[in-house]
């Protein structure tokens, strides 16, 4: 099966994540080994908007999400502008 996006979010400018950091946030947060993690630079603005993917099945996804937030929050500190929790 697929992943599908679940999260997207934009960092404040001039803050950056690398791939294996994002990656461990996400795998953390979501339990899971299968995620996905990308960016994709912003439309007509500077930076990236970052996607976090995982099967489509996820449990909870209201935990997920308050694990991920503390997550980005304790490793990222004042650098995740948005957070989107795609339907």
């Amino acid at each position: 099966m697929a992943n599908v996006v679940h999260f997207q979010f934009r960092l404040a400018p001039g803050a950056s994540v690398g791939p294996a950091l994002l990656r461990q946030i996400w795998s953390l947060a979501s339990a899971s080994s299968q995620v996905e993690v990308s960016r994709a630079q912003r439309y007509n603005a500077d930076g990236y908007i970052y996607s976090l993917s995982a099967p489509p099945n996820l449990q909870n996804i209201a935990e997920v999400e308050v694990r991920l937030r503390g997550l980005l929050t304790r490793h990222l500190v004042g650098a995740v502008n948005s957070l989107v929790r795609l339907p």
